[in-house]
């Protein structure tokens, strides 16, 4: 690659366990994640931290436990259970009707305030014995925040903001990470893996998404392989309500009133601005822009699970980071 010249997206074909293995392929860029996301704290925190983690994927029988013991003794440094229960992000997403009209399209950004890891995304390419799925993830990470699978679906989390208890913020965080460490259900990042491993289509994606009990509340957006196939989720531990205007970004549309929660960055102009941007197939990412783009921004991503057509590209400080990825899975 010439000087200078962006970096590209690699792609691993790998199998069931893939967290460890994109960290085996990846070599030194594997724990680039952890140390970007737990830069900020303590060694000593972060072993208090991963104590507490442990305990907690133990107590709730947690199906990756063994993936995520496996790949915090081979990181030779605390922080990878804290990383498997930890994560705040924002996203733009959209789920609607391709410019062909008869499929549909996943579109969506993830924003996240960990530099670094937009140069660094990885495609994992999963085989399965229900079709080979994607997923743009990082190594150490064993959940799952977006994916497409080919022929079935394509999925993406947003992170809603904080419930408004004391008023706040940093109060009320405290109180909601202590409502998830007495929850007994499984996160949501590894609920939207269990669904890509072993759901066989849309309609069992969308009944398992509203129905599995999760630990902490979460917005899920589903698009099918047909242009009327399309839903964004809201969830609460043991309660959805699902829309079929599938936008979302950080704040509940439905669930809950918004004078109840925090407000999320620029939440109402991002879901104008998904709303009215074009759904055509774009390698350019030309609606990426304000304020679907801004400095936290750190992928791009557009799916069509009917023709399996994949472009996904990485940001950093507001600029594309890495060279736009093209997959073509069917």
């Amino acid at each position: 690659m010439a000087k200078g010249a962006l970096p590209n997206i690699p792609v691993c074909n790998v199998g069931s366990d893939f967290a460890m293995a994109v960290a085996e392929r990846v070599g030194s860029r594997a724990l680039m994640l952890l140390a970007a996301a737990t830069g900020h704290v303590s060694q000593r925190t972060l072993r208090v931290a991963d104590m507490l983690s442990r305990r907690w994927l133990e107590r709730n029988r947690s199906p990756y436990l063994a993936e995520i013991q496996t790949l915090a003794n081979r990181a030779g440094r605390p922080g990878i259970y804290y990383l498997n229960v930890s994560y705040e992000w924002g996203c733009t997403t959209a789920a609607r009707p391709a410019a062909d009209e008869t499929s549909a399209v996943l579109q969506r950004t993830l924003d996240w305030e960990v530099n670094g890891i937009g140069r660094h995304v990885v495609a994992a390419r999963i085989a399965n014995p229900l079709g080979t799925w994607i997923s743009f993830t990082w190594p150490a990470f064993t959940g799952v925040i977006q994916a497409v699978a080919p022929g079935r679906f394509a999925a993406a989390i947003n992170q809603p903001t904080l419930p408004r208890r004391l008023g706040v913020e940093v109060l009320d965080r405290l109180l909601s990470r202590s409502v998830f460490w007495r929850s007994m259900h499984l996160q949501p990042i590894h609920l939207l893996r269990r669904v890509f491993e072993t759901a066989p289509d849309y309609e069992t994606a969308r009944t398992m998404l509203e129905t599995t009990l999760v630990a902490t509340p979460v917005i899920y957006t589903l698009a099918g392989v047909r242009a009327d196939l399309t839903v964004t989720i809201e969830r609460l531990p043991n309660v959805h309500v699902t829309i079929e205007d599938a936008y979302a970004a950080n704040e509940w549309r439905a669930i809950a009133p918004e004078r109840r929660h925090h407000a999320a960055f620029e939440n109402e102009a991002r879901l104008l601005a998904m709303r009215t941007t074009s759904n055509a197939w774009d390698p350019e990412f030309n609606w990426v822009r304000w304020p679907i783009l801004n400095p936290d921004t750190r992928l791009a991503l557009m799916g069509n699970p009917s023709t399996g057509e994949i472009i996904a590209r990485g940001y950093e400080s507001g600029r594309p980071a890495t060279r736009t990825l093209v997959l073509r899975e069917l």
